[in-house]
């Protein structure tokens, strides 16, 4: 199994047991999407504080451990959000392997830019080094791109 299906797969059982303790962004936050992780974990929270509010006339009285006392309006609810999260974090791993797997392209495409060798980030095509990673751009042959036919002693 490649780098890219392992990660896909470890997002996707990370975000599931998050899910099932109910902490909704645990692939997000897998990933080192913290905002997006937050985010799911905030609207989770949110919707679910909205809801028994609405659909429960005390919520004082609502014991958290009985699972049969919150309505089902309400867990219906934060379990649709809750995979829509566990989907949302695998298909941002699936999209992340799947955009690194072309790490390496030297070829400049139509809009002036070129893919890292080296963190498989875009970057400016007429440029020595990668914008991301600041590491020096290569030809496929190994040859630093930085020497210019002016740079070399004649």
């Amino acid at each position: 199994m490649d780098s890219a299906r392992r990660r896909v797969l470890v997002t996707a059982l990370l975000a599931l047991a998050g899910a099932m303790i109910g902490v909704p962004g645990v692939g997000h936050a897998y990933l080192r999407r913290w905002k997006r992780s937050l985010l799911w974990l905030t609207v989770t929270l949110g919707a679910g504080i909205l809801l028994l509010s609405y659909y429960v006339p005390d919520p004082s009285t609502l014991d958290p451990f009985d699972f049969d006392a919150i309505p089902m309006e309400v867990r219906l609810t934060i379990f649709v959000i809750t995979a829509v999260s566990v989907f949302d974090a695998t298909l941002l791993a699936y999209l992340d392997g799947r955009s690194t797997a072309g790490i390496g392209d030297d070829e400049p495409s139509e809009d002036g830019t070129r893919s890292c060798p080296h963190c498989g980030k875009p970057t400016d095509a007429d440029l020595d080094f990668c914008t991301w990673c600041t590491e020096p751009l290569t030809n496929t042959d190994g040859v630093d791109d930085t020497s210019t036919e002016t740079d070399q002693p004649k």
